[in-house]
């Protein structure tokens, strides 16, 4: 399982370092300036939600799986074309077997309930209103409320410390597939949206018990002044 849940981080680690080097080659070219000057629209309203890999020890022994699933909300500012200031509230759930005072052996029914919280800066590539695919890259602070409830024991809940938080992704623009959206442009406001998949690794711990893991997600994005 410890395995596994390598390979996931790294894989997690490659997407975003790969999304990277793909912003990188996209600032190279952007010398090619647009035919018009571009302001994208500041404000941004994201719904997500998909697999969350956890690094919390015992984790597939206690819940039957390695992975559970995850939702997120998610808002944001952006400064300008590249780079946006956002934060992200995250839910996930799963019930399993705790375990008991002797040894480690399993007891009665447990449902635990992680809330990861980040505040992070986004790169992202964006010189086009219309441009069909957007990458970014981002990285900030995490911190995460948790809950254990067990059968016939009193309940684990409390905040964990805050620590690094990374994410990477490509976004689609759904504009482009209704030719009556793709200038979505009514007194100067502008709307944008687009569907994205995305990565993110993350570390908290709380008395040395790391909370974190990997998110592999699927989202809708809205962009509006």
């Amino acid at each position: 399982m410890k395995t596994l849940r390598s390979e996931g981080k790294a894989w997690a680690l490659q997407t975003i370092q790969f999304t990277f080097g793909l912003l990188i080659m996209a600032a190279v070219t952007s010398s090619f300036a647009a035919d018009e000057p571009y302001r994208a629209p500041r404000w941004s309203l994201e719904l997500k939600g998909g697999q969350f890999e956890p690094d919390l020890e015992f984790y597939e022994q206690f819940y039957g799986d390695d992975q559970s699933t995850y939702w997120a909300v998610n808002g944001a500012y952006r400064f300008n074309n590249w780079v946006e200031l956002g934060a992200e509230l995250g839910y996930s759930r799963e019930s399993g077997q705790g375990a008991l005072g002797d040894g480690g052996s399993l007891g009665g029914k447990v449902d635990y309930t992680l809330m990861p919280l980040s505040v992070y800066v986004n790169l992202r590539y964006d010189r086009s209103f219309n441009q069909l695919f957007v990458p970014y890259i981002g990285a900030g602070l995490v911190t995460a409320w948790y809950r254990q409830e067990i059968d016939q024991q009193a309940n684990r809940e409390g905040r964990a410390d805050f620590g690094g938080a990374a994410r990477a992704g490509l976004q689609l623009l759904l504009n482009r597939l209704d030719p009556r959206g793709a200038d979505a442009v009514r007194d100067g406001e502008r709307f944008k949206a687009l569907v994205f998949i995305e990565a993110q690794t993350f570390a908290t711990e709380i008395d040395g018990i790391d909370l974190g893991g990997q998110n592999y997600l699927l989202g809708l994005r809205f962009e509006f002044d």
